[in-house]
C-alpha cells in the first residue's frame, strides 16, 4: 500500500496497533462490497497526521 502511495505522490503512512482493527475492517469493507469510503477516510487522516509528522520536523 505505501509503495502505491508513493509511487503517486503520497507520503507512506503508519498503520499503529490502535488504527489496525479499522483498517481491516474498513479494507474488507472495500474488497468485499466495492465501498470504498472508509478506507479512503482512513487512508486521508493517515496521510494528514503523516504530513503533520513531517512539517514539525522542519
Amino acid at each position: 500500500m505505501n509503495l502505491d502511495l508513493m509511487n503517486h505522490g503520497y507520503n507512506p503512512v503508519i498503520i499503529k496497533k490502535a488504527d489496525r482493527l479499522e483498517y481491516f475492517e474498513a479494507l474488507d469493507k472495500a474488497l468485499t462490497t466495492g465501498d470504498y469510503t472508509d478506507f479512503v477516510r482512513l487512508l486521508t487522516r493517515l496521510e494528514i497526521e503523516m504530513l503533520k509528522k513531517y512539517l514539525e520536523l522542519l
